[in-house]
């Protein structure tokens, strides 16, 4: 009887070891499924794909809130623009129709700690949302903005900090 169970207990880790290891080959042979890239996002096969974007050294200058700003050295607002387009990556999907949606998932400091309750960021889809793979890019327009901070803790969490913004872009395609 003892033997009968150290049988079945080996033949239970035998099995969880298996699949296992079958997770670990599948997940390896998938592409990634992020990316971090400065202007350009090209999302392959309907992944998702992260963009991460240091605010600082994409302007040269200083994000400031509104009526602080000097035009030269400070900004009141950045604008980036991300050319989107969807690659069917040789899977026979081209021409398939999908909506783009692009959403911020963290903004944080240098520390690193969060501050994207402290700016505004507005996505805007200027050619519409819909995207055909291996069709045309759009254009999707990001705009930050810093409002004045309410108190000096806010203030201390951006002053002088890079910030670095991650966006995320995904595709869902559209039923015929």
């Amino acid at each position: 009887m003892r033997q009968k169970s150290l049988v079945i207990g080996l033949l239970v880790v035998l099995a969880f070891l298996v699949s296992g290891f079958t997770y670990a080959f599948w997940a390896s042979g998938i592409a990634a499924d992020t990316a971090n890239a400065t202007g350009t996002i090209t999302v392959g096969s309907g992944d998702e794909v992260a963009a991460t974007i240091n605010v600082t050294n994409q302007t040269g200058g200083t994000l400031v809130p509104t009526g602080f700003e000097d035009d030269v050295t400070t900004f009141d607002t950045i604008v980036l623009n991300f050319e989107v387009d969807l690659d069917s990556a040789g899977l026979d999907a081209s021409g398939l129709v999908s909506t783009l949606t692009a959403s911020v998932v963290s903004a944080v400091n240098g520390t690193p700690v969060s501050v994207l309750s402290l700016l505004d960021i507005v996505i805007t889809y200027p050619d519409g949302q819909s995207l055909t793979s291996d069709g045309d890019s759009i254009t999707v327009t990001v705009t930050i903005t810093l409002p004045e901070p309410a108190n000096v803790t806010e203030y201390n969490l951006v002053a002088g900090e890079d910030i670095v913004i991650t966006f995320l872009f995904s595709t869902t395609a559209v039923n015929s």
